[in-house]
Parts: C-alpha cells; sequence; structure tokens
C-alpha cells in the first residue's frame, strides 16, 4: 500500500499542528508514542509503520533523535508498551512477531492507560482499523489535561488512509 501524497501533506501538516501546540514541545529529545491497535493485519503494519516513520525523519530534524514507544493494543485488559528506536520499528523484522487479535476494545479504556503511562509523550499516532467502542469526541474530557491536543489516528481500510486529529 503506497501512501499518496494528499495523505502524507496531511499526516505531516497534523503533526506539526501537535508539535507546536503551546506548552508541547520545547526542543531537545522528542518523546512520542505510536499506538498499534492489533486488529489490524500484519501486512498492513509492515507496510503503513515504517513508511510514516520514514516519512517523519525526512520531514524535520526533530525527528532524528527520538524516543519512541510502541504500544501494542490487544484488548482492553492487554495493552503493553516497549521503547524501540525508530529505525528498529522501520524494519520488516521487527513485526514479525505480531499476531492480530480481534477482540472489542473501548477506546476510553485506551486513553485511561495512555494517560496514566503516555503522559510525557509530545505526540501520539494511533494506527487503528477504527473497530473500538467509542471515539475521540466522547472521549475528549477523559483526555485532559494530557492527551487532549496529543493525539492523532490513523484509520486503516483496505482501500484507503485516513488521518484524523481532534
Amino acid at each position: 500500500m503506497n501512501l499518496s501524497p494528499v495523505f502524507l501533506m496531511q499526516f505531516k501538516n497534523s503533526i506539526e499542528r501537535i508539535l507546536h501546540v503551546k506548552g508541547n514541545y520545547n526542543g531537545g529529545v522528542l518523546e512520542m508514542a505510536v499506538v498499534i491497535d492489533e486488529n489490524l493485519e500484519r501486512e498492513q503494519l509492515q507496510e503503513i509503520l515504517p513508511q510514516l516513520l520514514r516519512t517523519l525523519k525526512m520531514h524535520s530534524e526533530v525527528f532524528r533523535n527520538v524516543r519512541l514507544n510502541v504500544v501494542n493494543w490487544k484488548s482492553d485488559e492487554d495493552i503493553s508498551e516497549k521503547a524501540v528506536p525508530m529505525a528498529v520499528a522501520g524494519m520488516a523484522s521487527y513485526y514479525s512477531d505480531y499476531e492480530k487479535h480481534s477482540a472489542g476494545k473501548n477506546f476510553l479504556k485506551l486513553v485511561q492507560y495512555l494517560k496514566l503511562f503516555q503522559a510525557r509523550s509530545k505526540i501520539i499516532i494511533l494506527l487503528t482499523d477504527g473497530g473500538y467502542i467509542g471515539s475521540m469526541e466522547n472521549a475528549k474530557s477523559a483526555m485532559q489535561p494530557f492527551l487532549d491536543k496529543k493525539m492523532m489516528q490513523i484509520i486503516v481500510t483496505d482501500e484507503q488512509l485516513q488521518v484524523i486529529y481532534r
């Protein structure tokens, strides 16, 4: 799946809006999180995430030295995370042990987890198929004060990708 130039422009513009929110990023090492909804197929993830990370590295010097936290969202009860270098997350071998977990998930549970463990991240990117209960609008109050303007969603379907910010 090649990412269209229009999608990449929307992605970069959303990232820039998040970085330039007052009080969000002031320089230094950027800490960011990528949340992987494990409803996605391995092939989709292997194609999309490395391209997004390469796009960020080419876009700005800010993304040359990043602390990347990869959060795997298997179910409401099983959310795990690990810090990995962006170069490693961009390799196909990183996804060799990835398995799809189709389970009913609640967006509010994810937000609560992120609020506890990823509040320091300046950018949070959620890669999802959109098949969860709830929405960003409904969880707006739960996202306050840490996640409100830091999170963006990329909804992956068979035909296209869609960026949703706020």
